[in-house]
Parts: structure tokens; sequence; C-alpha cells
């Protein structure tokens, strides 16, 4: 049996090195290539409505729920401050004011008689994006009308 000249052999190895090095490079370019604007942006924080300006069906983010009684500003004041940091301004929410929503918070809680904080979007996609965006505590997210009277 002959053997292969040491020069043949090497002369494989060194070729078949330099197509695995141009094969791992070439993929590279694109791998490397600066993320698209799109990638690169995070979304924009939603707008908050006022529901009670719309009679239209609105989504509460609701970060913070208590039972109504039990020390309701001074627990709620942590979720308001978060809240403010972001620039969204909001008060306790009594979540009758939303249909659907006491119901489904006093499920979620055991409280008879919730009282919230909540931020309300006019779309269910602003309320997601909130949700994905804020770093605190979601409870839930409910849709209704609002179903208290009007501030005069």
């Amino acid at each position: 049996m002959r053997q292969p000249r040491r020069s043949t052999a090497a002369a494989l190895t060194l070729t078949a090195a330099l197509l695995l090095s141009t094969a791992a490079c070439t993929g590279g370019d694109a791998d490397d290539a600066a993320p698209t604007e799109a990638a690169a942006t995070a979304p924009a924080w939603p707008v908050a409505i006022d529901p009670t300006a719309t009679a239209e069906p609105f989504w509460v983010v609701w970060t913070e729920i208590v039972e109504t009684g039990a020390g309701d500003t001074t627990t709620l004041q942590p979720s308001i401050d978060s809240l403010a940091a972001l620039d969204y301004q909001t008060l306790p929410l009594d979540p009758a004011c939303q249909s659907g929503a006491e119901e489904q918070l006093a499920g979620l809680t055991g409280f008879g008689n919730p009282l919230g904080v909540g931020v309300a979007f006019g779309s269910a996609q602003d309320a997601g994006t909130f949700d994905t965006l804020y770093e605190g505590a979601t409870v839930s997210i409910t849709e209704g009308t609002y179903t208290c009277g009007t501030a005069s």
C-alpha cells in the first residue's frame, strides 16, 4: 500500500482550513450588521385617556388594588408616585366606574369592594404596550365602558 505524500496531505488540510474559515467569515457580515431602526427603537409610551370623556369602551391597566377603606390613599400612593414618574397622572379609581371591572378585580383579589390605581387607554394595543413597558406590577387589564356620572 502506498502512503500519500506529506505535501499532498498538508495541501488538503490547508485547503479544508481555508474553506472552513472562509465559510465562517462570509456569514458574519449579515449577522454583525447594525440593527435596523425598527429593532433599535423601543415602542413609545402610549397616551392615557380620561375615561369620563368617552362613551366608547376603554381599557384600564390596574397597577394596585386594595379593599376600599383599608388605608386607601396611603397604600396606593407608591403606585400613584410610580406612574407620576412616567408622566401618568392618576388617582384612586373605583372599578365600579368601568363596566365589568369591579367583578373581575373582586374575583382576582377576593376584595368585596375593590379600589385601585389604573391607567385608562383607548385601545387594547395601547394598554398592552403600557403593560409591556411598565416595570411595576400589573394586577389586571379590564375592558368596559364608563358607568359613573361625569364630573361637573
